[in-house]
């Protein structure tokens, strides 16, 4: 990505969070101007949408990855009675996410999103043993699981940082309630050491209870993920200080 794309979305992005900030990104006429005003939460979605194609975008210059496809080296999800991790994964799917809507309190330094997404695949290895719901589940192997339309409710923390007397914005902490709105399919090889009778009776439960499984499943995979994606952001809001676009 070039310094100067690499600019205008660092301005947008903290557009997003000060409101009253007045950007002059004339220059790039592949972006659009918004000058949002407060509890405009039309406009603040409107720039969530413009800014959140570039957050997946690499930039070598400043350690940003690409995020879609994304790779997990290690996924682990520690449930109450069921132990996972997925292994060298990769995933498709963030760049058909549309944020529906958007509200940022300034006072308490939070933003909420509600974003429509339009599907993932996971594919890699796994490991997994405990109970999946009802059923003892165990195994090792390669593994891959394809989604359609989910919802993602994301509640985000903002901090400032001062750094060589500079003020920057980052996103602090992040929390998510995923909702798969349509049937997931789980594909998992090698379920109990390759015991076919066995391993068909999870993956059929599995898959017929594709929203029940997913509810209980999904938390530590897509934390994993949209961590790794704010990291992403991070990098490039330390990019541009608040004084290049707040009014002094």
């Amino acid at each position: 990505m070039s310094s100067e794309v690499q600019s205008v979305f660092a301005m947008f992005s903290l557009l997003l969070l000060f409101f009253g900030a007045i950007v002059n990104v004339l220059s790039n006429p592949a972006i659009t101007l918004y000058q949002c005003k407060p509890n405009d939460d039309a406009c603040v979605t409107r720039v969530a949408n413009e800014i959140y194609p570039l957050i997946l975008e690499p930039n070598p210059e400043i350690g940003a990855e690409l995020m879609d496809p994304m790779f997990q080296s290690e996924i682990e999800g520690d449930l109450s009675i069921l132990k996972f991790k997925l292994f060298n994964t990769t995933i498709t799917g963030f760049k058909k996410c549309v944020c529906e809507s958007a509200k940022y309190n300034e006072e308490q330094q939070t933003l909420k999103l509600d974003v429509l997404c339009g599907g993932f695949v996971l594919t890699g290895l796994y490991d997994i043993n405990g109970r999946l719901i009802v059923l003892p589940v165990q195994g090792n192997g390669d593994y891959s699981i394809t989604t359609k339309k989910f919802r993602l409710k994301l509640d985000l923390e903002l901090k400032t940082i001062t750094k060589d007397g500079k003020t920057y914005k980052n996103v602090k902490n992040i929390k998510v309630d995923p909702e798969a709105l349509e049937p997931v399919v789980y594909d998992f090889r090698n379920l109990f050491n390759g015991q076919k009778d066995l391993a068909d009776t999870v993956l059929k439960f599995a898959n017929e209870n594709w929203k029940e499984v997913a509810d209980f499943v999904q938390l530590p995979v897509f934390m994993a993920n949209l961590k790794k994606v704010v990291r992403n952001c991070n990098k490039y809001l330390k990019t541009t200080s608040v004084d290049e676009y707040i009014p002094q």
